[in-house]
């Protein structure tokens, strides 16, 4: 994402008095040759910068364009020297105020490439200040943009890129200019962003946006190929695993000797279109081929994904050493990427573009510049008065907005905590027939004996873990939410109780398969039990979700009292709906018998009223579920 970001930032090179008027062209094709030719932008780089005395212009545009083209070929280790080399040049007396926005950038991404991330953020920061200083919209875009890349590239935080990517576009949107690079740009990486978080179709949309600038320009086919290979993946994950995988081979053979960042992601996701196919190693050989480029690249995010679909194949081929190895070493990765002194610096950079950087206010000014040309200064100040209390009125609702969304979620998971989760419920529809939908309650086994043997730290790592699980194993329309303790609450719209049942199964299996490393050396491995019910509890009878959660929470006692590992189901039928709740969930068995109720479970399940909890039995059978067809 880094690398397009930067050859969005590159403005036109003019011409200036006393450049060599021979060698700016020849930068000029440095850069658009980037996108289709690197290896030849190499070549014409170092041709450039073999001569003596370059004009500054010049020599930071060769170099420039040399770092990048390095980077893409995966010569990453070739760059060093390159960002000094251009904040040198931006110190000379003749860099112009565009020279030295676009030395200054094009080091803060050498430098964030190389891993050196304090002073990234030290040369983003210094031009960041200037742009604000100055009212260079341009360098206040570039700015925005290097902190995205930050967020996403070096901390793996999509969320966090893709605030400042908006407040990116929302100026650049704001220049009355034809469409440019830049433009296509920020599009793209809008709608990588949004890829990373699985909001699909807004993902869509951006890329569309992207698409549409792309084709208007020329040499952007690096870019449309990326774009076609993120397409491809959202029709994997959409299930189109036939269109996904020709889209995919299609961008690979382009990619394959042009775009080498490109080419690796293209590689991980045919990997795990293979896994999808259950044609495990074949999955497993694409993602080690990934994973050796990206390794050989540094491409940082590349290698991050490519850990996780390391561990994924290897779980799925039942190596767990391997698996535990690969899960050693993203977790080494993301405490690099976490260090304390970089995010500190990191936090008072996005500090000064929250305070210094509003799009809307920056945008108004603009307006108000053009403005000053054809008013007189009471309308000025009428103007500006309306500005104040407009971006006052936007600060506070924004502060509402904040809160609003602190109140309804978790703060250890990050998922919608139960009052929110109760509020989009009882403010669903419920179909008045079948399909339903489906409340499944979800408990970690033997929770409190975990957090008691490896302490309160592990625990919270413990559900953050089986929190990412969940949402990572559901659908996008599906509900995860943090239910208390160690419970957690996935609704699914619109199902049946067979798709219900496949689903707890699903997740018990999903979770079953968790490896969290609570302290170097120490992994702890996880199950959880699952109870089932509809919302509503019956057909063709209003919702009550109190009653379809206690539903729920009695096929989820069962499924403890089983042995735990297990999912147990109570689904509502139509010759109940007039017996009293107690009357129903007491004797569950005997409420089927009585056509009331029908039961299912992982495995056979004791539906009498509860006793004692019986000793914890073995790993649960992931086959057929069981109708729980006699008491026990």
């Amino acid at each position: 994402m880094a690398c397009l970001a930067l050859l969005g930032l590159l403005p036109a090179h003019a011409q200036r008095p006393g450049d060599n008027a021979p060698l700016m062209p020849q930068v000029e094709q440095c850069h658009a040759l980037l996108t289709t030719a690197p290896q030849t932008s190499v070549q014409l780089a170092r041709a450039l910068l073999a001569r003596p005395a370059l004009p500054t212009a010049v020599e930071i545009g060769a170099v420039g364009c040399l770092g990048i083209a390095l980077r893409a070929q995966g010569g990453l280790a070739q760059t060093t020297g390159l960002a000094e080399r251009l904040l040198a040049a931006a110190s000379r007396a003749d860099a112009s105020a565009e020279d030295k926005l676009r030395a200054k950038s094009m080091s803060a991404h050498l430098l964030l490439w190389r891993g050196e991330h304090a002073q990234a953020l030290k040369v983003t920061s210094d031009f960041l200040e200037e742009a604000v200083r100055t009212r260079d919209v341009q360098g206040q875009i570039s700015a925005l943009m290097q902190i995205a890349m930050i967020r996403g590239d070096a901390m793996g935080d999509a969320q966090g890129a893709l605030t400042y990517l908006q407040k990116a576009a929302q100026l650049s949107e704001h220049l009355r200019r034809p469409p440019n690079p830049g433009d296509l740009m920020i599009q793209y990486n809008v709608g990588y962003a949004l890829l990373s978080m699985q909001r699909y179709e807004e993902a869509l949309t951006a890329f569309d946006r992207a698409q549409a600038i792309g084709t208007r320009l020329n040499d952007q086919d690096l870019v449309l190929y990326r774009i076609a290979s993120h397409r491809a993946e959202i029709q994997r994950a959409r299930g189109d695993l036939a269109a996904a995988e020709a889209g995919l081979q299609q961008a690979l053979a382009w990619q394959a000797p042009r775009d080498q960042q490109g080419r690796i992601v293209t590689l991980q996701r045919l990997a795990r279109l293979a896994l999808d196919r259950d044609q495990l190693a074949q999955g497993l050989a694409l993602a080690e081929q990934a994973q050796q480029l990206a390794e050989a690249g540094h491409f940082t995010d590349e290698m991050r994904q490519g850990l996780d679909l390391l561990g994924d194949a290897h779980t799925l081929l039942g190596h767990r050493q391997q698996a535990l190895a690969v899960a050693r070493q993203a977790r080494e990765l993301d405490q690099a990427r976490s260090k304390g002194d970089t995010l500190n610096q990191l936090a008072r950079l996005q500090a000064t573009a929250e305070r210094k950087i509003k799009p809307a206010q920056v945008n108004a000014q603009q307006d108000l510049g053009r403005v000053r040309l054809l008013r007189n200064g009471a309308v000025v100040a009428l103007l500006a008065v309306l500005l104040i209390a407009t971006t006052l009125v936007l600060r506070l609702r924004r502060q509402r907005h904040e809160l609003a969304r602190l109140s309804r979620t978790d703060a250890l998971t990050g998922l919608p905590n139960r009052a929110e989760a109760e509020r989009r419920l009882g403010s669903t529809p419920a179909h008045a027939g079948p399909p339903r939908n489906a409340l499944l309650l979800v408990e970690i086994d033997a929770f409190k004996a975990l957090n008691d043997r490896h302490g309160q730290a592990a625990g919270d790592d413990l559900l953050r873990a089986v929190a990412r699980c969940l949402a990572q194993a559901v659908d996008n329309r599906d509900l995860v939410a943090r239910w208390g303790g160690a419970s957690f609450l996935v609704a699914r719209h619109d199902t049946g109780p067979a798709a219900a049942q496949a689903l707890a199964n699903h997740l018990r299996a999903s979770i079953e398969r968790q490896v969290v490393e609570v302290r170097p050396g120490e992994p702890v491995t996880l199950t959880a039990s699952i109870g089932i019910a509809p919302l509503p509890l019956f057909a063709d009878r209003p919702a009550q979700l109190d009653d379809s959660l206690r539903a729920a929470d009695r096929a989820l006692q069962s499924a403890r009292r089983s042995g735990h590992n297990a999912w147990a189901s109570v689904w509502g039928e139509a010759a109940g709906h007039a017996v009293d709740l107690y009357s129903l969930l007491h004797d569950p068995a005997q409420s089927m018998a009585q056509g009331w109720l029908s039961l299912a479970g992982s495995r056979p399940m004791p539906w009498t009223p509860p006793r004692a909890e019986p000793a914890r039995q073995g790993p649960a059978d992931a086959g057929a579920a069981t109708r729980a067809e006699h008491r026990h």
